[in-house]
This record gives structure tokens, C-alpha cells and sequence, in this order.
């Protein structure tokens, strides 16, 4: 072969690489994000696809940091800690070679999630689970903070998903401050594990509101560190299990999520943990752990359904309802798929039961705790309200109390409709099974917390969305954008209207309920600059 032919090759050789580097289905693509994209939160999941024949993927990024992760079927699944401003990251497989810069700048916004490891009064502040893991609360403040990213990042992709960008909210630590907030709290354990959720809610709610912690610009996302689980052989059934287990809560509404801590050790506490963890299937020892993986009875399955059903909790605390499917279904126990992507589909799962379990308690509407301190437990006389901003109730004139019960997302009618999803095949837009409902993704793009303040600053503090009675419509001068009817009791979404695009209309028409509604209902709207009506309605409307 002559030097012409050899120089010719080489060169041909070379472009093919660059070429592949740049976007060929042979080299590196990236599916889910762009060069020189800038995002609001610190943890970025990387989506792509690479060489089959290559089993990993290396990224280099800040300060020359690598991990690998690994490629499965062709894709790749990657996360990445952001330093703020602009991050260079260099992604290699199998001598394919791809760049990417991603920036990283939080929102202009006093608006934020707070991460809150809450210790009684006579406990030590460790979290119960398996002696060889460490269960200090300062590993428990950074399993919580590691957790409450990975749901904010997740947040932002199903936004994407579903078409209004990667909106999601702030966390403390976007603002400067901590991963997880502590607080030691007056309420004993011993009466801390005689109380039922609603009361731990509302007690632990007051504490907050009272407390130097409190601030209405703050939305809580906290953990009990005294939950125990008392052990069982062979609990049947999760109402067994949450029979044996005190100090435990899932509950959430208004500013204020909350849980137990039983399930805390199943948690990643860095990044290199997180697709070990999701992975898991060590078999749940239930005569000395709590089960909560929807009975799939494996420690990855308990990060998986525990750390859903956080974000569906939160997702309370923004004014979210009940949904049939997806996140505010019972869709948060597939949390993992959106992390482990094709290396946990199938993984990791137990036959899938009729009887899907009761894992979390929701409260259906914002509760409202307005304090007067006089209990012993309380340590300010201050006065505290921990009700969503956001929220605008009813004129006096028309409105009515609505009941304060407490609901669970797996109600009969939710079974029913989780057994037929399940079962049917699943919609190719959603591989993973988990989204928010169309309501509830329009609710969150235009909500306060997942804006920059200054888009609505001037708004703030007029509430501009009403309901017409006579006319049955909505009206904003801002243009509404999600209309919603729920279920009084449960908090159901049975009904809804979005309005997306640049011109929303001032005025829009309530949908009519169902024929098969037989329930009193309650009207959720919100408008383009986050003020959310809600109102009961009628039997007959």
C-alpha cells in the first residue's frame, strides 16, 4: 500500500471518529439535554445512548472528577454533581468521545423546599435500620438532602417531559444554606410514638411555625428520627405493617410533608451509591425492618416506593390532587426507572399484586394550623400560619368548611384503576410509568414555587383568580391555565381543562363533572402568575 493510500485512510479514519463524537448513532448521543444549557438545580441527569458493545461510560467533569456508569441495551443513564456557573464535562466509550457544558444557576427566588431531620426530646437522633449502616443523624441529614435533589431533578426531567421545560423547585441549598436542617423538637419520643400521623402533622407543624425554622417562604420536607418498627415474621399485608410501627407518617398538605424514618437506610448517602441502592434486591429481614416497597420485599424496592412517596407528598404541599395515574397515582413506586433506566426495568420486582398497598396517607386539603402558643410542647409565643400561600379560599360569603379527612392515594376506586394500568401495556411516551397527570403538570409550571420571583413580584400579593356561580366560569386578568375538579372526599381528580400557549384566556368554563360523580366536588384553578382559587361546588352545578 502506498503513503497516499495509508494518509487517506488516516484521514478517513479521523473523521469518521469526529463524526461519531458529534452525534453519530455509533459514537455518544445525548437525548435529553443540549450543549450550553443552563439549569436550575445542582444534580443533572444525563440520558443517551452509546455503543452497544460498550458495558460503561466514563465522565470526566469539575475538577477532573470521573465516575462510570453503566451502558445497558445501548443506553446510558448518567448523574452528575453541577458546580455553579458553567460545568465542562468530557463523556467515553469505547473511544467515542462527546463534550457538554451545562450551567448551573438557581432562580432568582426567596421560595424553597427545606429539608428538616426532626430529633425528640429523650431520643439520640439515630434512624432505625441495619447495624452495619450508619445511622447518625448527620447520616440522616445527608440521605434527606441527597433525596430531596434527586426529586428535584426528577421533577424538572417530567416537566420537560411533559412540554413546559425544566421547571422544578428550589431547595436550601440552591439559596445558600444547608443540605438538611435540624431541629430538636419538645415533643418526647414516648409521646411521639403514641400519636397518630395527623397528630404528629400538626404538632410538628406548629413547632416549625413557632420555631426560628419558620418563614412563609419555606415549604418543610421533614423526617421523624424516632420511627420503630417493632418487628413482625410475616407481615401480610402494609396495614400490618404500619400497625407495628410507631412514630411513623406520610402525610402531606399546606407547607409541611412529613415521614418516618424506618425506611432511611435504604437511602444513598452519596452518588455513587444511588443505582446500587436502586438496585438492591437484599430481601427485607421483616422481623427487625419496616417493609414499605409496595411488596416487592427488596431494600431497592423501599428506596424506591419511600423515596416516590415523598415527592407524591410534596407534591400535596403545591396544591397537587389525587390523580388515577402517575406521580399523584400510585405511579411513584417506579421512581427507580427514571434513575436506572433500562438496567431496572423488571429489576428488582415481585409478581405485581391486585392489592397494591396503602403506603401513604395524603391529607385532602392544605391544612391550615393557626398557633397560639399555650402547649408545654411549643417553644415562642410567636404566631404561625402553615397554610400554602398560594392557596385562596372561598369568599366567606359563599364558602363552606370543608372536611379535614384523611385519605389514602391507593382508595378502592385508585385500585382498580392501577390493577387495569398495570396490566394493559404501557404508552411508549411514558417506558418509565412515571409522570405527572396533564392538571398537575400545568399546576406546577405556573406555580409560585417554580417560578423566578421576579416574573410574578409584582403580583404577589393580589389574588386576581375567581369563580363566577351564576356564569360557571373561571377568571383571571392573568389568563387562566389549569382548571381541576376533585373529589371532596380523597381530593380525586375527576375532571379538568389546561390552557397552555402564550395567550391563555381571561375567562374559561368548569368542565362538567362526570356522569358517574355522585360526590360533592371542589374547584382548583390557577392562573399565569401562580394564584390558586379553590372552591367548593355545589351537589348540582
Amino acid at each position: 500500500m502506498v503513503l497516499a493510500d495509508v494518509a487517506t485512510l488516516a484521514d478517513n479514519h479521523h473523521r469518521h471518529r469526529t463524526f461519531a463524537a458529534n452525534g453519530n448513532p455509533e459514537g455518544i448521543t445525548i437525548r435529553n439535554l443540549v450543549d450550553g444549557e443552563t439549569l436550575t438545580y445542582s444534580l443533572a441527569l444525563i440520558r443517551g445512548r452509546a455503543p452497544a458493545l460498550c458495558s460503561y461510560i466514563t465522565v470526566r467533569g469539575h475538577k477532573n472528577v470521573t465516575s462510570e456508569w453503566p451502558i445497558i441495551a445501548g443506553q446510558f443513564r448518567v448523574l452528575i454533581d453541577l458546580a455553579r456557573g458553567p460545568n465542562k464535562l468530557e463523556l467515553e466509550a469505547g473511544g467515542h468521545k462527546r463534550r457538554l457544558v451545562l450551567i448551573y444557576e438557581p432562580r432568582t427566588t426567596r421560595l424553597r423546599v427545606t429539608p428538616v431531620y426532626v430529633i425528640c426530646a429523650g431520643h439520640d437522633g439515630y434512624f432505625q435500620g441495619p447495624r452495619n449502616e450508619d445511622r447518625s443523624p448527620e447520616s440522616a441529614a445527608t440521605r434527606i438532602g441527597l433525596g430531596a435533589r434527586l426529586l428535584q431533578t426528577l421533577t424538572a426531567e417530567k416537566l420537560q417531559e411533559a412540554g413546559y421545560g425544566r421547571k422544578t423547585f428550589q431547595l436550601e441549598r440552591d439559596l445558600d444554606g444547608p443540605e438538611c436542617l435540624v431541629m430538636h423538637s419538645m415533643l418526647h419520643v414516648d409521646q411521639a410514638r403514641a400519636m397518630k400521623q395527623r397528630e404528629l402533622w400538626e404538632l410538628i407543624a406548629r413547632e416549625l411555625m413557632t420555631g426560628p425554622l419558620a418563614s412563609k417562604d419555606r415549604k418543610y420536607l421533614a423526617f421523624l428520627s424516632c420511627t420503630r418498627y417493632r418487628g413482625a415474621p410475616s407481615p401480610r399485608t402494609h396495614e400490618d405493617t404500619l400497625a407495628r410501627t410507631q412514630g411513623h407518617a406520610a402525610l402531606g398538605g399546606g407547607g409541611l410533608a412529613l415521614f418516618g424514618s424506618a425506611c432511611l437506610h435504604t437511602w444513598p448517602t452519596c452518588m455513587a451509591q444511588v443505582l446500587p441502592r436502586f438496585l438492591d434486591a437484599t430481601v427485607i429481614d421483616t422481623e427487625q425492618l419496616m417493609d414499605d416497597s409496595n411488596y416487592r420485599g427488596t431494600h431497592g424496592g423501599c428506596l424506591a416506593t419511600t423515596l416516590g412517596s415523598v415527592l407524591h407528598e410534596l407534591g400535596h404541599t403545591f396544591d397537587l390532587g389525587h390523580t388515577r395515574e402517575g406521580i399523584m397515582g400510585r405511579g411513584f413506586d417506579y421512581v427507580d426507572r427514571v434513575f436506572v433506566g433500562a438496567a431496572g426495568i423488571d429489576f428488582n420486582r415481585n409478581p405485581i399484586r391486585r392489592d397494591p398497598q396503602h403506603t401513604t396517607v395524603a391529607l385532602s386539603r392544605p391544612l391550615s394550623v393557626t398557633v397560639t402558643v399555650q402547649d408545654l410542647v411549643l417553644s415562642s409565643p410567636r404566631r404561625g400560619r402553615l397554610l400554602s400561600e398560594t392557596s385562596r379560599p372561598a369568599p366567606s360569603s359563599t364558602s363552606r368548611q370543608l372536611p379535614g379527612r384523611l385519605s389514602a392515594p391507593a382508595s378502592p376506586e385508585l385500585n382498580r384503576s392501577l390493577s387495569k394500568s398495570l396490566i394493559a401495556s404501557e404508552p411508549l411516551s411514558q417506558p418509565d410509568r412515571t409522570f405527572w397527570g396533564p392538571s398537575c403538570a400545568a399546576l406546577l409550571a405556573y406555580h409560585r414555587w417554580f417560578n423566578s420571583e421576579i416574573d410574578n413580584r409584582s403580583n404577589r400579593y393580589h389574588h386576581e383568580i375567581e369563580y363566577d356561580g351564576k356564569r360557571n366560569v373561571v377568571r383571571s386578568r392573568y389568563g387562566v391555565r389549569v382548571i381541576e375538579l376533585r373529589e371532596t372526599s380523597g381530593g380525586m381528580v375527576v375532571g379538568s381543562r389546561q390552557f397552555p400557549g402564550l395567550r391563555p384566556p381571561l375567562e374559561a368554563l368548569v368542565p362538567p363533572p362526570p356522569s358517574h360523580c355522585l360526590t360533592t366536588l371542589i374547584l382548583v384553578a390557577e392562573d399565569s402568575t401562580g394564584n390558586v382559587l379553590k372552591h367548593p361546588l355545589p351537589t348540582a352545578f
